[in-house]
């Protein structure tokens, strides 16, 4: 009697719970981290009763309490197997919160918890793949493939779509945050397998992905032609915002006169990275869309009740070069608020196509006994006041992406090889890559360039950053000719 008792308890209060040691801002699945920097000072008090039927939410609890305890009889009554009551309890509250019909609201078991705060130091342990899930269709793919990982090494490819990954079938009401950090992250050392549904070539491919640990490097750089800096910024982790500084202060050593920042297929992370980032671009007394004075303002953020934070430029530092930024479909929450903020102080022009579209942020709110809740609790808001949710930032520059011609016939020929020449060819590989794992210390330098050469003559075209850098150049003649008409 005390265990059921226990039980209904913890349909009605443990439900309701929302006495909370602390709170953390994070946006999963193209999304939002805020961690740390805002939390909400109006913390909610301790439900001790469950909430009386006639509550604003129009939830008759009596009702659900009757009709609940009407279907454990009958579960106790006529179903075949044992009842795991934990399981059930636990999917109470998830359905509880999948009657919100919001997809960013979930409830989160002890264990689904432990894995979601699982810190964003840029380093674990899986197969070296960025994972987005379209929420319109449903369906979860590889947004990035990093390079020197198990993924690329196993043949993934972006645009690929998660069809099952061991045993679990990957459907549309997938939680992406579980898919990934329960069934395709692991311990080091063992083996996923992957099905996959391969767009380019209308067709299936399976592979076995040994897991191993992953450093991302979440910002690669390079100097383009005609001193244009080129920066691919894969996610907003914690280590992102000294890389990104890193790569700016190299490039602008080395004299760079414009700057493409791609943001293609980022999903977001930590809003306080995106903050710093566009801290360290922007000049601090940019007072278009600040009430408070000389403060350069990046984004703010409303509850239901139009309360919320505000976040400002306060670095003292700033890069005076045009900017371009590369966005898509797949660029996400801090992503747009990088680009929006950018665009609206004028200091950058976006090109490719149309963001995703969240502007909304969630609250991570622990129950006290292990488990949380992730629900959506407020808008955010581009310096100029703009809600992009549900619409995205539209670029100043439209193009979409064009699978590069040498791409597709290099799968063609894939797809023609005879299995026995492809294993063949993966041998020789592996062999290669372990005679060069080592190279001689003073023949390294000699390796470097090497390699380096060998990645430019191996870079497919792409259209969408082709457009941005001819963009940029005419930014940059622009610039050149402002100064010579002040002089």
């Amino acid at each position: 009697m005390e265990s059921k008792n226990k039980f209904w308890k913890g349909i009605l209060i443990g439900s309701l719970v929302t006495a909370f040691a602390g709170l953390v801002i994070v946006g999963m699945s193209a999304g939002i981290f805020m961690i740390g920097k805002a939390m909400i000072d109006r913390q909610m008090q301790a439900e001790s009763s469950p909430v009386q039927a006639g509550n604003s939410s129009d939830i008759n609890w009596s009702q659900v309490e009757g009709k609940t305890r009407k279907l454990q009889s009958i579960i106790e009554n006529y179903f075949l197997f044992d009842e795991d009551g934990k399981n059930v309890e636990e999917y109470i509250y998830k359905g509880l919160m999948a009657g919100l019909n919001d997809p960013y609201s979930v409830y989160y078991t002890e264990e689904e918890f432990y894995d979601l705060i699982e810190e964003t130091s840029g380093e674990y342990c899986g197969i070296g793949a960025m994972v987005s899930k379209n929420m319109v269709t449903g369906t979860v793919s590889i947004a990035k493939v990093f390079k020197g990982t198990p993924a690329e090494e196993s043949g993934l490819r972006v645009g690929d779509i998660f069809y099952q990954v061991d045993d679990v079938e990957v459907t549309a009401d997938i939680d992406l945050d579980i898919l990934v950090k329960q069934h395709v992250k692991g311990e080091e050392g063992t083996t996923v397998h992957l099905k996959m549904f391969r767009p380019s070539a209308e067709d299936y491919v399976e592979v076995d992905v040994v897991r191993r640990q992953i450093e991302v490097p979440t910002v690669e750089y390079r100097m383009e032609a005609e001193q244009m800096g080129y920066i691919m910024v894969s996610q907003f982790d914690d280590i992102t915002t000294e890389q990104f500084k890193a790569a700016l202060d190299d490039l602008d050593s080395q004299g760079m006169e414009g700057l493409v920042i791609d943001l293609r297929g980022n999903p977001g992370g930590v809003l306080d990275t995106a903050v710093d980032m566009i801290d360290y671009m922007l000049p601090d007394d940019l007072d278009e869309y600040s009430e408070e004075g000389k403060k350069t303002l990046i984004v703010s953020t409303a509850d239901k009740n139009e309360q919320g934070e505000k976040y400002y430029c306060k670095d003292g530092h700033s890069m005076e070069l045009p900017v371009v930024i590369l966005v898509d479909g797949n660029s996400a929450s801090a992503s747009e608020v990088f680009a929006g903020a950018m665009r609206d102080y004028k200091k950058a022009k976006l090109v490719g196509t149309t963001t995703f579209g969240k502007g909304i942020v969630q609250t991570l709110l622990p129950l006290g006994d292990g488990s949380a809740v992730k629900l959506t609790t407020a808008h955010y808001y581009s310096p100029s006041g703009f809600d992009l949710h549900g619409i995205g930032l539209e670029p100043d520059v439209e193009i979409e992406y064009e699978i590069p011609e040498e791409m597709l016939q290099k799968e063609e020929a894939s797809a023609e090889e005879p299995e026995e020449s492809k294993e063949a060819e993966r041998k020789n590989e592996e062999e290669e890559s372990q005679e060069e794992d080592e190279p001689a210390e003073e023949g390294k330098e000699e390796t470097d360039s090497h390699m380096e050469a060998l990645e430019e003559e191996n870079r497919v075209s792409d259209n969408q950053l082709e457009k941005a850098l001819e963009v940029l150049k005419e930014m940059i003649e622009e610039e050149k000719k402002g100064e010579k008409q002040a002089a």
